[in-house]
């Protein structure tokens, strides 16, 4: 195991039960790649297709990915409310759609988010707060977390279902990540604060290993 974290001092499974086991795909976009260098590339965003895809093969209960699907003029753009990032993944937009080669036809829903003008929302969670509840109705237990940005809608949702109960899994060479000063946002921050909370970091070898039960 890559990196494991616990809270309160209770020790997690090493194991994954397929049955009670969601993956959590989020924002694998092309609006956060080089894919659409004009918006908000992330280093190494393009490169995650090939794990996530590994992922996607594994025998979870259920496969969620969430899409930011933002208006023209949300809040967060440069010109607008918050100024902070370029547009991007703007609704019926190519930097909107998923990944090429992404495996998408075995996600189960997808949750999209930010389409708001004057809400932020890096947390599928945020914009759908009975996301949590929806899971643990269905059978959930853990969810493992990949996708864009790792310290940023990756961490935050991961933090959310991690508060929730959920045995949260994040894999890091899965996802990818990028600091953003302007907002206060860093990698080694979100990880800190991951590892804290007791969210696993792994890579996808431990999920496959996991899964498996050796």
């Amino acid at each position: 195991m890559s990196e494991t974290g616990a809270r309160g001092g209770t020790t997690l499974p090493n194991m994954l039960t397929p049955a009670t086991t969601a993956l959590l795909v989020v924002d694998a976009q092309q609006g956060f790649t080089d894919l659409c260098p004009a918006e908000l590339p992330v280093p190494g965003g393009s490169a995650i297709v090939p794990h996530v895809n590994a992922l996607l093969a594994l025998p979870f209960a259920r496969v969620d990915a969430t899409q930011d699907w933002h208006p023209p003029d949300h809040r967060s753009f440069l010109g607008q409310a918050d100024n902070i990032y370029p547009p991007h993944c703007v609704m019926n937009t190519p930097g909107a759609e998923f990944l090429p080669g992404l495996h998408t036809d075995r996600f189960s829903a997808i949750w999209r988010k930010g389409y708001d003008r004057d809400f932020e929302a890096y947390a599928v969670t945020a914009q759908h707060p009975g996301l949590g509840a929806f899971l643990s109705a269905s059978g959930i237990k853990a969810v493992v977390v990949c996708g864009i940005a790792t310290n940023i809608c990756c961490f935050f949702a991961a933090r959310d279902l991690r508060r929730a109960g959920f045995d949260v899994w994040l894999v890091e060479d899965a996802s990818a990540g990028i600091d953003v000063p302007a907002a206060g946002l860093f990698q080694s921050k979100a990880k800190e604060e991951g590892l804290a909370l007791g969210i696993r970091y792994c890579t996808v070898a431990d999920v496959m290993r996991a899964m498996s039960g050796n």
